[in-house]
């Protein structure tokens, strides 16, 4: 019985465990022999309540539509809890 208990709060931890891409995130400087991909920005919805519980989840959506566009590195233009911008890029180092 306790073992099946473990194995259920296992599947329960791996299930709730959020994966992101593996985009960098880089300063300007670090980027400037990259390809550029595109400028992505997210918002969030101010008439939302539970918006201000996840204040990474703009960010969270930027790095995985880089991820999409095969980025490999991300600059932020800006993070607010609003919203968020980067500029995603395609390094070869």
């Amino acid at each position: 019985m306790q073992k099946m208990i473990w194995i259920i709060m296992a599947i329960f931890m791996v299930a709730c465990t959020k994966t992101l891409p593996a985009v960098k995130v880089a300063e300007e400087s670090m980027v400037l022999d990259c390809e550029y991909v595109a400028t992505l920005s997210e918002t969030s919805d101010p008439g939302k309540l539970f918006n201000y519980y996840q204040p990474q989840a703009t960010q969270d959506k930027i790095l995985m539509r880089a991820a999409n566009l095969r980025a490999t590195h991300i600059v932020w233009v800006y993070d607010y809890q609003m919203g968020s911008a980067a500029v995603a890029y395609r390094c070869n180092h």
